[in-house]
C-alpha cells in the first residue's frame, strides 16, 4: 500500500482534454494584499472568500472538469479518445 496515491484523471466537459486539472481561485491578489495592508477584517473576509472559491478546472481551456472515471467521464473518454 502507498502512502502516495495519484490523484485520478479528469477530463473536460469543453474541449475533452485528459488531465489532471489546475486551481483557479476568484478574485485579486493584489486587492488582497491592499486589504491586509490598510485594512485587517476586511483582508481576512477577502482571503476566506477568496480561498472558499477556489476551484479546479481544464489546464488548457478553464472549463469545468469531470472525473474520468464516472460514468460521464468514461462515455467522454469512450467518445473522444478511444482512436487517439
Amino acid at each position: 500500500m502507498s502512502l502516495f496515491r495519484n490523484p485520478p484523471l479528469k477530463i473536460c466537459t469543453d474541449c475533452f482534454d485528459v488531465g489532471f486539472g489546475s486551481t483557479r481561485t476568484k478574485g485579486s491578489l493584489g486587492i488582497e494584499i491592499i486589504l491586509w495592508l490598510i485594512f485587517i477584517v476586511p483582508g481576512l473576509i477577502y482571503t476566506i472568500w477568496r480561498l472558499n472559491t477556489r476551484q479546479l478546472v481544464c489546464q488548457k481551456c478553464g472549463g469545468a472538469i469531470i472525473p474520468a472515471d464516472t460514468p460521464r467521464g468514461k462515455q467522454l473518454f469512450k467518445q473522444y479518445h478511444m482512436n487517439d
